[in-house]
């Protein structure tokens, strides 16, 4: 084995302990829809916002995938919040501040809207890997019809999951529950069958595969369900699971930093 020949080796045994020569990161979307209509009174709607900043906090900034967040809020008409971006350590809170200032529009519940809105946000970017829309309401929608449509199209355009929290008694009926599930299952998987009820913050369903809607009881609980949400999502996208554990790791780079020592005793002996 030649010299350079055993720095290439120790050198590529330091480079898989850091990561160095990895696969590129995939790129999550995680969108978030917030209600701002005319029911949703200004304290409610705040509470929202600061409960959303705050579940933000738990969104991965290393490891293997990337997470692209984009926020709206909606009622008569949509408004981005937060464009289309890229979480870091860097700007996540700035983001959660932004969050902070989301604007109520007041007026109706244009549902199907805010779908179309946010889907048309992240085509404009270009899809990333794993695309998926998390929507907070208290109310049914102007148009049932109209928004299942919505979330047909967004699954059509390449969305891969659809969900919501449905929040207060404005949203608590069996039939209107019934109607936000069809919603959830059009736009994650074409079937508006398929969208399942989830109250249970324990075992949400994999939001990449079922869609489903939280009943929550008002927009104080609403905090525990967004970061039950939020901590589902990345786990079920992998999030940060590309790094590699510290008792894994050592021995390689141990061992790297060894054969280091060997050509240098080996020169200084020449």
């Amino acid at each position: 084995m030649t010299m350079n020949t055993t720095l290439r080796g120790a050198t590529a045994a330091i480079c898989i302990v850091f990561g160095a020569g990895t696969a590129s990161a995939a790129v999550i979307d995680l969108g978030f829809v917030l209600d701002g209509s005319g029911s949703v009174s200004s304290y409610d709607f705040d509470s929202a916002t600061a409960a959303l900043s705050a579940a933000l906090s738990k969104i991965p900034t290393s490891g293997d995938n990337e997470y692209r967040v984009a926020v709206t809020s909606y009622g008569t008409s949509s408004y981005t919040v937060v464009p289309p971006t890229v979480v870091t350590a860097a700007n996540i809170a700035s983001i959660q501040s932004t969050v902070l200032t989301a604007y109520k529009d007041g007026g109706g519940t244009d549902t199907a809207g805010a779908i179309t809105y946010i889907t048309d946000l992240f085509l404009d970017d270009g899809l990333g890997d794993t695309t998926l829309i998390n929507i907070t309401t208290d109310g049914t929608p102007n148009s049932q019809y109209l928004t299942e449509n919505a979330a047909l199209a967004a699954n059509t355009a390449g969305v891969d999951g659809i969900s919501l929290e449905a929040v207060g008694s404005g949203v608590s009926s069996p039939y209107a529950l019934s109607n936000m599930a069809r919603i959830a299952g059009l736009g994650t998987s074409g079937d508006a069958d398929a969208g399942v009820i989830a109250a249970d913050l324990d075992s949400l369903p994999n939001a990449t595969e079922t869609g489903f809607v939280i009943p929550v009881a008002d927009f104080d609980a609403y905090g525990a369900a967004i970061e039950a949400k939020i901590d589902q999502v990345i786990d079920d996208t992998g999030g940060d699971t590309g790094v590699v554990p510290l008792p894994a790791a050592m021995p390689m780079l141990l061992a790297g930093l060894g054969v280091f020592g060997f050509v240098r005793r080996r020169q200084t002996a020449g």
